[in-house]
């Protein structure tokens, strides 16, 4: 069982490190939107959106870091029932679970950010 808690902890890990990197691309965007739309597009400023965009980011993270945990243990669980999933094969599940949530995420928003950066310098 010890090492299953090493596997949940070293993913945890791994969430944390991605989840750093999304938040910063995350509150980069958020504050480059919030200036374009005030202060470019002469709208108004509303602290609602901003508290509905943390509390999605936050579920967010809590997801990918649950969703990451259950990857961890699902050989410790196969080989407990009977079934034998590969080391590698177990590596690629759990590496496509932190890429595709975390890396997809932070390129998305620092590809709004540089184009909200155009549009403010433009």
């Amino acid at each position: 069982m010890v090492d299953v808690w090493s596997l949940v902890l070293m993913n945890l890990e791994k969430v944390g490190i991605g989840a750093a990197l999304f938040f910063g691309a995350y509150l980069a965007n958020m504050g480059l939107g919030a200036w374009k739309n005030v202060k470019v597009d002469g709208g108004s400023f509303n602290w609602k959106l901003i508290g509905q965009s943390i509390l999605k980011f936050l579920v967010l993270i809590a997801s990918i870091g649950i969703l990451s945990v259950v990857v961890s243990i699902v050989p410790a669980y196969a080989t407990y029932i009977g079934i034998e999933i590969g080391a590698e094969t177990m590596e690629t599940i759990d590496s496509l679970v932190i890429i595709g949530a975390f890396l997809t995420a932070t390129v998305r928003y620092i590809g709004d950010g540089v184009t909200k950066v155009k549009d403010i310098l433009a």
